[in-house]
Order: structure tokens, then sequence, then C-alpha cells
């Protein structure tokens, strides 16, 4: 059997899910595989940084994310023998412009469930059970050999996405590198119930006899994740009573009493950035494109913003624009995700050596920017604090009725946003082809920052023009009389390939 699709993703975890909702919003037509048969059980990756809750809100799902989540608890750590325990809390700062200053727990079974049901209401659906065997290039796309269940098919597809975890497929047959080192840290992961302990705190003993130790509550559920650090060669058992004796002898708590393990790993920490992200009409994303460790919560994290960044591309270019729109996929993230794997390092290291759990503002991943990209230009003589290439910040601003709303409101439109921001200039109407003019401060019908907090959080010295991408961040920044350096830039980036067809 043949099928032809415009997108195939490979991987059905966080980046898969992000990558397939934003291309269902956008109407792309794409297949989302995964070969396992079902969805993944494990809390793994329960932690979700602002800027990720910010993509979640923009792709609608935010609700459903604040309801079944809860801030990061306070750790407390256990001394030996008589040592009073020490009640720990991280607290960083919030800047003006950001809704969610906090992370989030919540486990990634929960995360990947929520995904899905945003999904199924675009019309999407996780194809379980589908392997896909090999792939070759056909000169204007991609020609997939998938097996399921009902047999095996060919897939005709204009572009391939691999998100399909650290031992990717996709990756491997493109033949791109993984370089990097499989560290000498272990850990077992599990998820159980343990009686008799407060779910208030993430409890931790850093000097456990047979290494660092933790039980951390996993918010709406009545589990805990156990992370239990393991000495070379060690295998632990995975029976209930196994756990349940280890508990006893790591905590010297007998109290605790552990319930039925609902999932359960071996963990080995690796430090690996694939070579490129691209090859062709094949990509690579989340962790078939880097490898992290646990620490400061980044893998998932930078997985779901390695999609956000794709998905509006891979549509843009689906729909006549310049293919070269789609090397700066790997411009922009591969340089993120060498950032992110280098602070996680230091995080391991500095948890592992000094049993320091603090994590800076750096995990946040909201100061992140593509200042660097060619997509990005900053034409200002008078730039200010946000430049072109940054996150766009939130505000409150009035509508033109008067009505208070957020500029973050308005970004859950999928397309270009520029925010025309005082002065009379007109805007010419081959620019109003591209995108969704906010005009502020301009005149009775347009927008209000009557707090002044749209100009506070962006930096603003004077009137402009700001183009944001539809991933949320700062394409293009000019002076406010200056609507054809907007235009320029789509007639670059979006309008090259269909003026010259």
């Amino acid at each position: 059997m043949n099928d032809s699709v415009q997108v195939l993703i490979v991987g059905a975890g966080s980046a898969g899910l992000t990558l397939a909702i934003d291309l269902a919003r956008r109407g792309v037509a794409f297949r989302l595989i995964e070969r396992s048969t079902e969805p993944f059980a494990g809390s793994r990756g329960k932690g979700l940084q602002p800027r990720t809750i910010e993509i979640f809100e923009q792709l609608g799902m935010i609700d459903a994310f604040l309801a079944a989540s809860a801030p990061y608890p306070p750790i407390v750590n256990y001394g030996k023998g008589g040592e009073e325990p020490q009640r720990v809390r991280g607290e960083v700062e919030a800047k003006a412009g950001e809704p969610y200053p906090q992370s989030l727990m919540i486990p990634q079974w929960r995360t990947e469930a929520i995904l899905r049901a945003r999904l199924a209401e675009l019309g999407g659906r996780v194809e379980f059970g589908a392997e896909l065997l090999d792939f070759a290039e056909t000169g204007g796309g991609v020609q997939a050999h998938v097996r399921s269940g009902d047999g095996e098919e060919i897939i005709a597809c204009s572009w391939l996405v691999g998100t399909d975890g650290a031992r990717s497929t996709v990756r491997k047959q493109l033949g791109i590198g993984y370089p990097g080192e499989t560290g000498t840290f272990r850990m077992l992961v599990a998820d159980l119930p343990v009686a008799n302990l407060p779910a208030d705190a993430w409890h931790r003993w850093p000097r456990a006899p047979g290494g660092q130790f933790a039980l951390c509550p996993l918010a709406g559920t009545d589990s805990f994740q156990l992370s239990a650090e393991l000495i070379d060669g060690e295998e632990p058992e995975r029976s209930r009573e196994s756990i349940q004796a280890m508990i006893a002898a790591r905590t010297g708590d007998a109290s605790l009493v552990a319930g039925e393990l609902s999932w359960t790993s071996i963990y080995r920490v690796n430090f690996r950035l694939a070579d490129s992200y691209r090859r062709g009409h094949a990509f690579i994303a989340g962790d078939a494109a880097h490898a992290h460790p646990p620490t400061g919560g980044q893998g998932l994290n930078t997985s779901v913003q390695d999609s956000f960044n794709l998905g509006w591309k891979l549509a843009a270019v689906l729909a006549g624009a310049d293919e070269a729109l789609l090397d700066s996929y790997e411009t922009e993230r591969r340089d993120i995700g060498a950032g992110v794997l280098d602070m996680s390092r230091g995080l391991l290291s500095a948890m592992t050596d000094k049993a320091d759990m603090h994590r800076g503002r750096a995990t946040l991943q909201l100061d992140l920017h593509y200042r660097a990209s060619p997509l990005t230009a900053e034409h200002r003589a008078k730039p200010g604090g946000i430049r072109a290439g940054d996150r766009a910040p939130d505000a409150a601003i009035l509508d033109p009725v008067g009505t208070a709303i957020r500029i973050f409101d308005l970004f859950r439109h999928p397309g270009f946003i520029l925010l025309a921001v005082g002065g009379s200039a007109e805007i010419p109407a081959s620019v109003d082809v591209h995108l969704r003019v906010v005009e502020v401060d301009r005149g009775p019908a347009s927008y209000r920052d009557a707090g002044g907090e749209l100009r506070w959080n962006y930096g603003l010295t004077g009137d402009c023009l700001l183009l944001v991408r539809p991933d949320g961040y700062i394409a293009v920044a000019a002076d406010v009389d200056r609507a054809d350096l907007i235009e320029d830039w789509f007639c670059r980036w979006i309008e090259a390939a269909r003026a010259a067809a």
C-alpha cells in the first residue's frame, strides 16, 4: 500500500506531539507514527519550564496544563544521624512580561496525554505500533517504508522529521554523527506510592549509604518519583520488596512503606549533540538531536522548543516560501542545544560533587534568543532593552473597544504579528497580506497601551514596528516609518520562491 502526505513525523513523544499540533492548526497534512504500541507510562521528564508553558498557551492548552500541574515543592535535605533536615526553596526573580515565572511539575506521561488530547481536538492522532524501517531521498521528498499491525506500506512525504529519541532510527539512517560521552553516573528511577511520607516536599538524602537518594511527589497523583544513585555494575532488582528494602536502607526510616511500582528505568547520563539537524528533506529534533542529563529539567523543554521552531517554517515552505528558511532551524536550535547541554553538565557536576540542587534563571529558558540568526534584523537606531531575535514579552493592553487583554492572547494567532507601536505612518496593504497588524496607540480605533506596560516590558525608547514570528520571537525591529523593511523581510524569506516561480 502506498500513501502520500506533506510531513511524516517519526516518534510521538513530546517533541513529535508538539510538532503535530502545530502543523494541524496550520492545515498541514501529516502522519505521526510511533513504534511503541502504547503511550509512555513514566514520570521521567517531570518539569515544565516557563518558556515551554508559554508555548503550550500559544497552542491552546494552558488551562489543561495549569490544572494538571503544580509548582515545584521545596527541597528537604536530610543529613546523617540526628542532623536537622534543611528545607531549601529556590527562588528565581521574574522579569516584567513573564506570566509564568515558576517551573511546573507534571509527570511526563500526563504531559503527553494532554498533548494527545489537543491533537485529537485538531483532528489528528498517533499511529501506535507503526515502525519506520527505512527511507530514501527521492529528490523532491522522501519515501518511507513503514510496518504496522496492518502490514507494510510506503509513505511518500515532502518532509520527514525524526523525533524518535536518543536511539533515533532517522538520525542513524541519515548518517548523522551523535558525538559526546556516556557518563559514569547511573541511577534507578521509579514511580510508586510511598506511605507515611508528606507530599509537600522533594525529599533528598544526598549522602545516603549507597549513593544519593530522593523521593519527589508527583503533582496530581498519589505517587513519588524515586531516584537512587547506583554504583558501577549495580543492577538492582525492581520488585516492590527490593525497592522497600532500598528505601529503608537509604533513608534510615523504617516507617516508609513502598507501594506497587507503575514504572521503572535504569538511567545512565549521556552528553551528546548531533553533528547536524538536517539532511536533504529530513530533520531530527528533540532527543534525536541532543541528549541531556536530567539536572535542570532541560531535555523535554528543549525538545518542545525544537518542534515549535520547526513547525511554522515547514508550513511556510509547504505554502511556497524559500526553502532557505528551513536552514535556519539548525542554525538557531543547534546552538541552543549546545548551550543547554553545557548548562546541564554544570548542574550535574554541582549535584554530584556538592549535593547542590540550586537552579538559576538560565534553566527557565526565557532568555534564550536568536539575535545571530539570519532571520533576525534589528534596524532601530536606538534598540532599547528587547531586541530583534529576543523572545517577545507579554504585556497588558486594551483592545479597540476598551477590553483588557494580554499581548499573549494575540499570539495564539498561528501567523506573523506586526506590532505597530505609536506613530501614524500607514502600513502598506502589501505587508498586511502576510500577517495580522496590531496597531497600538495609533488612533481611536487602535489598541492602547494605557498603563504603559507594553513599552516598559519591551524596553521601547520610541515608536517602532516589531515583527513577531509565529514562535513568539521578534524577527524584525524597525523605526515606525520603515514598513518597507518589514516588506523586504517577507520578500526575502516568504515570497522569494513564489516570485521566482
